[in-house]
């Protein structure tokens, strides 16, 4: 798989690449010692692990065991929990291991009742929506919209500027956050040509409150670097796919 065209982080990620692959280890490390629970407890037997997924929320791990029961393993291998889940973003009970990767890998944007204009997203183009996170400054977004342009006919693209890239960007979010308001034609046009750094500071905190709830938003759904890409059936993903239209579409590159 080729490396992922992303830009910046919101957050660390709690655990690096390292530790990454220990898990494996670590949960069939945990399962392997239920049994020497408490005498009164429901023991689970270790049939072993057929497939892992991280979950989009901090140190939670999905497990299928080779038997087909859907467990759920914390990060450190200390707590398995077993029984139904729900999504309350999806409104789903979690019965599967495919049920639960289809569901984290996308977002009802409209069941959360989350309007990205309030985000101060800017718009391009006409049809099903496409949210993206983007930062002024990074050069993959950028790229990006060298692709999203000849798609803005087919699809509404809705960039929400998002600062991953330090104080630069964080003042040029707040200067289109303050000048989308007023003027969406030229915020869309500072955002798209790479002119949002020179872009004067706003007065009286224009635009803070705009730029807050973007940023709010962004570390809820779990973005971490720019650019974020939400399709209009909601599947998500992080950095420049390589072929757009064929990801909006549902294939090729991305698709899964």
């Amino acid at each position: 798989m080729p490396p992922v065209a992303l830009c910046g982080h919101l957050h660390q990620p709690i655990a690096g690449m390292r530790r990454a692959a220990f898990l494996p280890s670590i949960a069939a490390l945990a399962l392997a010692a239920v049994p020497c629970v408490a005498e009164d407890a429901d023991p689970l037997q270790a049939p072993g692990i057929a497939r892992m997924a991280r979950l989009p929320v901090a140190g939670l791990q999905a497990v299928e065991t080779r038997d087909g029961e859907l467990l759920f393993l914390s990060d450190n291998g200390r707590y398995v929990l077993r029984g139904g889940a729900l999504d309350l973003w999806h409104g789903a009970r979690l019965t599967s291991f495919d049920q639960v990767q289809r569901l984290a890998g996308r977002i009802d944007l409209a069941r959360l009742k989350l309007d990205v204009k309030e985000l101060g997203a800017i718009d391009l183009g006409e049809g099903p929506e496409v949210v993206v996170f983007v930062d002024p400054f990074c050069p993959h977004c950028a790229e990006l919209y060298g692709d999203i342009k000849p798609l803005a006919g087919t699809y509404r693209f809705r960039l929400v500027p998002t600062p991953v890239l330090g104080e630069p960007s964080q003042r040029a979010v707040l200067a289109l956050a303050c000048l989308s308001s007023s003027d969406a034609a030229q915020a869309r046009a500072a955002l798209l040509d790479g002119h949002a750094g020179a872009l004067p500071t706003p007065a009286d905190g224009c635009g803070a409150g705009i730029a807050q709830r973007g940023l709010v938003a962004a570390q809820i759904l779990g973005v971490q670097g720019t650019p974020f890409l939400i399709a209009p059936d909601g599947r998500m993903r992080p950095g420049r796919p390589g072929d757009l239209a064929a990801w909006l579409a549902g294939d090729g590159e991305g698709a899964r």
